[in-house]
């Protein structure tokens, strides 16, 4: 066989191996442009849930302006009428009035006398102090629900602001889906019904599954600062290291699954990952396959001490493979309070630091002097 026989021969074979790829390669791109048409399609529930919500909302906070103007009118009235009798009370001291008043306790003739004129001038002086005490409570009020107008009429804005944002995302998205259905048609019916299956299960079994996690997740949370205060043998293994008044308390993520597992059984079926900078939780129960991906960071209560405390940002969150919107992500960071607070344990702590390495937990700690 001479050199052109050779190279005919490896050139068919070259086009026998690339027609056989072909259909698998066409069937992959298919998969994945049905894959992206789901996705697509459940960001759009998720997105029209949303919308709901801040429906609901802007009911809220419109009513409870119309609330505010009510109390501010009837807070301007009665501020008009304490500010007309302290005016009066300030104008008697200031002209004399009341010091006419008082030489009437060195006229009397008897102890009874005086001890009769004596209450009266109390009784005056009583009356002053409350009519001056009316003033300033009805000013405040005054002040406090301007500021409640304020804050609601500020929120309202935003919530606006939001809905026309999440409106014109749902219609691009919508726009998408609708191109996609029409390059498909004979599969499009078939595309949306496993359209309304997935957005159908996650309604049924995936916010459920979701909310029992982080129900949990959120109540052992609160009790993670037992392993930093207690003397367990969490603490004798060496994850309590002190420093003086500083102190590092160290867990692996195999640690905190084992203690996740103990407090609660749901976690069975969840594991978490510590990674640089980021933690990851990631099961399957029930044929639904759950992600969390979050971080932690520093952050200062808003109870007004300002006390630093370790809040839980959630990055990404899947459901069976699928990646749920922001808003979802936004809504379940909202409902669901994933911090640490050691001193809710011990108040003599104060959290001054976290670090999050390959497998390890570092939260930084001192004492509160």
């Amino acid at each position: 066989m001479n050199i052109r026989q050779w190279a005919i021969l490896a050139l068919f074979s070259v086009y026998g191996c690339l027609s056989a790829l072909w259909p698998y390669s066409a069937y992959a791109e298919s998969r994945q442009a049905d894959r992206s048409l789901l996705q697509k399609g459940l960001t759009i529930y998720e997105i029209d849930q949303e919308l709901s919500r801040i429906a609901d909302q802007e009911i809220k906070l419109q009513t409870q302006m119309q609330s505010a103007e009510q109390q501010i009118r009837e807070a301007e009235h009665s501020t008009s009428e304490a500010k007309i009798h302290a005016a009066k009370v300030v104008r008697s001291y200031y002209m004399g009035d009341r010091d006419s008043l008082w030489t009437l306790l060195f006229s009397v003739g008897s102890f009874s006398d005086a001890v009769s004129v004596l209450d009266y001038l109390q009784m005056i002086l009583h009356n002053d102090k409350q009519a001056l005490q009316r003033h300033t409570d009805a000013w405040q009020r005054l002040t406090s629900v301007k500021k409640e107008l304020a804050e609601a009429h500020t929120s309202l804005q935003q919530t606006k602001e939001r809905y026309l944002q999440q409106r014109e995302r749902l219609a691009a998205l919508q726009k998408e889906v609708n191109a996609q259905l029409a390059d498909s048609k004979e599969q499009a019916a078939l595309l949306q019904q496993q359209m309304l299956e997935l957005n159908k299960l996650w309604e049924d079994k995936g916010i459920p599954l979701f909310k029992t996690y982080f129900q949990a997740l959120a109540g052992a949370m609160q009790q993670l600062p037992e392993l930093v205060t207690s003397g367990g043998d969490m603490n004798k293994n060496g994850n309590l290291v002190m420093n003086g008044v500083n102190y590092t308390f160290q867990m692996t993520d195999s640690e905190l699954n084992d203690f996740l597992r103990k407090k609660d059984e749901r976690f069975r079926n969840l594991t978490f990952h510590f990674y640089p900078d980021q933690i990851s939780a990631s099961g399957q129960e029930g044929g639904i396959a759950v992600m969390i991906r979050g971080s932690y960071e520093m952050a200062a209560m808003e109870d007004g001490t300002s006390k630093p405390f370790i809040r839980f940002r959630i990055l990404e969150m899947q459901f069976n493979g699928f990646s749920l919107p922001s808003t979802t992500v936004e809504e379940f960071e909202k409902s669901f309070n994933l911090g640490i607070y050691p001193q809710h344990i011990a108040s003599f702590l104060q959290v001054t630091g976290v670090r999050l390495e390959e497998g390890k937990l570092s939260i930084m700690l001192k004492l509160a002097l």
